[in-house]
């Protein structure tokens, strides 16, 4: 094996986006919904419900759009980071690092389509058009869920089945994947359940957020921390 030390700050930085991510990520629900006048709507919300939450709240909705933005952007920084960081640690598993790529970018695009659709439906001729806020609004949770957790899972499984055949990742990585790679890809179950927030399929969306970002984010410290210090490429 050979070692490659001496990694600069803009490794750990790059290495950094990944939990950044996650905390734009963050910073956008608190504007969406713990500063605007009312919780996000749910799923089966009326027309009325709907129309109200977006005119009253379109800067809170505007910022959660603009930090979600910003948050796709930092995973597809974290995505061609790590798919790099596979591809000079394995040279000889390249489809792990393609995968983990193409995982993290369908990720990263959907994230940002999810924050246009927010935005849009705080444009007042939206927010007033029945069938044009009902449409966007339903492509807004399915941009902002499984269109999310299912590419995502791709790229958790690539960097999980690395961690655990390999030392170049910590177990625990590896570990922790396994059932963030499970539960993302269940989370397509909603497809199939009904349209409310009280579904159980939306109960494993949520959890599947939870670990995926958990995921993310001590991925992404680990790599910025200790991983990007010390790659050894395996022969």
């Amino acid at each position: 094996m050979r070692t490659v030390r001496g990694a600069g700050i803009g490794q750990r930085l790059w290495a950094a986006t990944g939990a950044l991510t996650v905390v734009l990520f963050g910073c956008g629900l608190l504007f969406g919904d713990l500063l605007g006048t009312d919780n996000y709507p749910p799923l089966d919300a009326s027309f009325a419900t709907l129309s109200r939450y977006f005119s009253d709240n379109r800067s809170e909705v505007h910022a959660l759009a603009f930090f979600h933005a910003l948050s796709a952007l930092a995973l597809l920084c974290f995505a061609a980071y790590l798919s790099a960081w596979i591809r000079i640690a394995v040279p000889r598993r390249g489809a792990i690092s393609a995968a983990t790529l193409a995982g993290g970018a369908g990720a990263a695009f959907f994230l940002l389509l999810s924050a246009l659709l927010y935005w849009a439906l705080a444009e007042p001729a939206v927010a007033s058009d029945a069938g044009a806020a009902r449409a966007i609004f339903v492509l807004s949770y399915l941009a902002g869920g499984i269109a999310i957790t299912l590419p995502l899972a791709l790229m958790i499984s690539s960097a999980t089945i690395l961690a655990l055949q390999s030392e170049l990742l910590p177990r625990w990585i590896g570990w922790l994947g396994v059932p963030a790679t499970g539960v993302s890809l269940t989370s397509a179950g909603m497809l199939l359940g009904p349209t409310n927030n009280r579904s159980a399929f939306y109960g494993i969306l949520l959890i599947a957020a939870v670990f995926g970002f958990a995921w993310l984010f001590t991925t992404s410290l680990w790599l910025a921390l200790r991983g990007s210090l010390a790659v050894r490429p395996a022969e």
